[in-house]
């Protein structure tokens, strides 16, 4: 059926006969006496061919045609007047209608101007639609071809990237996140652009719970915040979730219909995309290990690790490198044999593999040296992570049977981007300093490694007549003698400032002395402490007076003699390492401190294992 007519006549003759001649030839008609009346319909809906008289009360012909040109540009437009000077006149011509008409107008005239009018009307329809499909077939075109890159390229960091760099794109948006599952199954923090703030962006999501439900439905679902529509748009495939984007700041203010139509298409390729990168993630990773010890090789970590630099620099993000090394293996291998070299090598990568995460990698650098690589992990978090090693490693079967004949000489080092280099270059070579450092440290010259805290505390104290400490100039320097009778309580104002000013420093502070009071240095000076203090911060010795701090954590040791005669203080964070321990006499304070990291970290894992204090 023909498209509707607009007729708009004050003489309500004309429009009867307008009306009756045009329905008869199957028009929809629509007949107002006026302009305004006419406005309001052409408001409502869409009319192919506008009849108009030119002289009306109000708003005349021309100025309706001019007001129905400012909406449509290509309006059809027919004017009838009894004045035969409108036609061919200046402002029809310039208003561009279809053709005037006088009154009284013969039936034939009007029909064939019709005629013409709405076969001009149809042949832009068809334009337009043709247009429009031509634009939808491109879009389609580009959406296929973006589907095909995803399942094309199988490198999972190049996908995480492309995911929401097309997702955005053909939803119009210009901020854009996505979160991967991990393999612990949870929804991890992989890549975002535009115009979000990190520190909004969780970095993990658990996939059950509320999220669940949207999620195996696997369809895009709109909401909204303060500033912005968002998208989310699950990735699954074959049912298994693999991803979740959010996409917000749409161009055009909102997300449309072909948004979330075309979001779903791209999702579901992009699912099966990253689906066969992590697949082909895994067979790399099993083409890639060394033979005799599972571990990855040199090769592959290297190109991991430029991998984890670049994400870590794009996205702001820090992860640490651990380095371990069996010094002695050349002299166990000649005195044990190759096999027994072999069975330890194993045992450590063993015992390394059963505390590592998903996400972490081991790789074997040469016969004796070893690479970790710990994604998310600061600076702290890798010395902790360090003597963790040191302890399973001890505690692994294998090992253990070569030790019984031969002590294994492991010592680890670590590094952390970007605090200690930024390339993977300066990172090794940071960690070799660091191991340089335990070799020449007090904790491996004096082999205190076997001892318990308390016959540790009794070496290092030592007595006025025992010998000098052995020094090292590669080791960070260690000293026991007579000490201030003030040192304790200044060292705590000190350490209580610098806990105040870096509140976000992780680390670990155990000060033991006879009693714990509510006027110690510490306490007092970290009264006004933030309430999310990192450290870790606990006070050992006889209850007096402290109930409870908002910053501390008290554990009471009544009737411990060996803590009543004895004062310590044992520091270790990412940025500092000390400990001073001190025994008050009749007449001076002796006393031992020491900057040597190894030496501190073995004080206060000694400590730990003494008290049965839960670990960091």
């Amino acid at each position: 059926m023909a498209g509707p007519i607009l007729v708009v006549d004050d003489d309500l003759f004309f429009r009867q006969l307008a009306t009756d001649l045009l329905s008869r030839r199957g028009h929809r008609v629509v007949a107002v006496e006026n302009a305004t009346l006419a406005l309001e319909e052409v408001a409502r809906a869409t009319f192919d061919l506008v009849l108009t008289d030119v002289v009306m009360p109000g708003v005349d012909g021309f100025a309706l045609t001019a007001r129905l040109r400012e909406r449509d540009p290509e309006q059809e437009v027919i004017l009838v007047s009894t004045r035969d000077d409108v036609q061919g006149s200046e402002v029809a011509l310039r208003l561009g209608v279809a053709d005037c008409l006088v009154k009284p107008i013969e039936e034939a005239d009007l029909l064939l101007a019709v005629d013409r009018a709405m076969e001009r009307a149809q042949l832009r329809h068809e334009r337009a639609r043709l247009q429009d499909e031509n634009l939808e077939f491109a879009r389609f075109h580009n959406l296929q071809q973006r589907c095909l890159e995803l399942l094309s390229h199988p490198d999972l960091e190049w996908l995480q990237e492309r995911v929401i760099a097309d997702l955005g794109a053909v939803c119009d948006a210009q901020s854009a996140a996505l979160w991967v599952v991990d393999d612990r199954g949870d929804l991890a923090l992989r890549s975002y652009r535009g115009l979000l703030d990190k520190q909004f962006l969780p970095e993990k999501m658990s996939p059950e719970g509320p999220l669940s439900l949207r999620l195996r439905e696997a369809a895009p679902w709109l909401a909204r915040d303060e500033r912005s529509p968002v998208l989310y748009v699950p990735l699954v495939a074959a049912g298994e979730v693999m991803g979740l984007a959010q996409l917000s700041d749409p161009l055009t203010g909102d997300f449309r219909t072909e948004h979330t139509r075309d979001a779903k298409v791209l999702a579901d390729f992009a699912a099966v995309g990253v689906k066969n990168g992590r697949k082909l993630m895994a067979l790399q990773r099993l083409g890639l290990r060394d033979r005799d010890t599972a571990a990855y090789n040199l090769s592959y970590f290297t190109d991991y690790a430029s991998k984890e630099i670049y994400k870590a620099r794009r996205y702001g993000r820090t992860f640490s490198l651990l380095t371990f090394s069996i010094d002695n293996l050349p002299l166990v291998r000649v005195r044990l044999g190759a096999q027994d070299a072999k069975k330890a090598v194993r045992g450590i990568i063993k015992a390394l593999s059963k505390i590592i995460r998903d996400s972490d990698v081991i790789a074997k650098a040469s016969d004796q040296e070893f690479y970790l690589l710990l994604p998310e992990t600061d600076f702290f978090g890798a010395m902790m992570f360090v003597r963790r090693a040191v302890a399973a490693v001890r505690d692994e079967p294998d090992v253990q049977d070569v030790e019984q004949r031969l002590p294994l000489a492991l010592v680890g080092g670590a590094s952390t981007f970007p605090k200690d280099g930024e390339d993977f270059d300066e990172l090794v070579h940071r960690c070799r300093r660091r191991m340089d450092e335990r070799r020449a440290s007090l904790q491996r010259r004096l082999m205190l490694d076997g001892l318990p805290f308390w016959d540790e505390v009794d070496l290092l104290l030592g007595t006025p007549n025992s010998p000098r400490l052995p020094t090292d100039d590669r080791a960070e320097p260690s000293r026991r003698g007579k000490v201030a009778d003030v040192l304790f309580d200044e060292l705590q104002v000190e350490i209580a400032r610098e806990l105040v000013r870096d509140p976000g420093s992780r680390g670990l502070l155990y000060v033991g002395g006879p009693e714990i009071r509510a006027d110690l240095p510490l306490a007092v000076g970290l009264e006004q402490a933030p309430p999310d203090l990192s450290s870790r911060i606990y006070l050992l010795g006889r209850r007096v007076d402290l109930e409870s701090h908002a910053a501390l954590t008290p554990v009471f040791l009544e009737g411990d003699e060996r803590v009543a005669r004895h004062e310590f203080i044992l520091w270790l964070s990412e940025s500092a390492s000390y400990a001073l321990i001190q025994r008050r006499g009749r007449g001076a304070t002796w006393g031992f401190h020491t900057s040597d990291t190894a030496v501190v970290d073995g004080l206060i894992s000694k400590l730990q294992a003494e008290y049965d204090l839960q670990p960091y």
